[in-house]
């Protein structure tokens, strides 16, 4: 008898929609890192002359920033906004997590309003996701479905 091997899950891709939520809830943390940040600095003036204002102000910017630029390099390529919507960042041929220079190199973009224009096309994936060679899936039980357009298969979206 042949033993019938399981049938592949395929590779979902992310809806529009919960990849943009998901930019809402990173851009909202880091929001939240840069006053954590900037408090914190302004707390510590108090008591080291050394450290400024604007100094303070500089550090919380760039510890903000920096969160936006790596934040899908975090395990499984998940940032916090992508793990609670059960999406992820992933590397197009491995399926792997998103490393750190695929993470800077998607979100580096200077002109991040066009770079989301292209998430509208047929192939759904930004300019930064070009440039990376990265994909943005369903994770966990997500298996939802909507036209074979979901469907990414070997760097073809709508073949499975």
């Amino acid at each position: 008898m042949d033993a019938i091997a399981p049938a592949k899950r395929p590779t979902i891709l992310a809806s529009i929609g919960r990849r943009l939520l998901a930019r809402i809830i990173d851009s909202g943390i880091a929001v939240l890192i840069f006053f954590i940040v900037m408090f914190g600095a302004e707390v510590l003036s108090a008591f080291v002359p050394a450290v400024t204002v604007k100094g303070g102000f500089l550090v919380a910017f760039f510890a903000g920033f920096a969160y936006l630029l790596l934040a899908d390099a975090l395990p499984n390529g998940q940032s916090l906004g992508k793990r609670f919507l059960s999406i992820a960042v992933v590397d197009r041929k491995t399926r792997k997590g998103c490393r750190m220079s695929q993470s800077f190199t998607r979100n580096a973009g200077v002109l991040v309003i066009i770079d989301w224009v292209w998430i509208f096309l047929e192939s759904r994936t930004r300019l930064g996701d070009m440039f990376a060679k990265t994909i943005v899936i369903q994770t966990g039980k997500l298996t939802k479905v909507r036209s074979l357009a979901d469907i990414y298969d070997d760097g073809k979206p709508g073949t499975a």
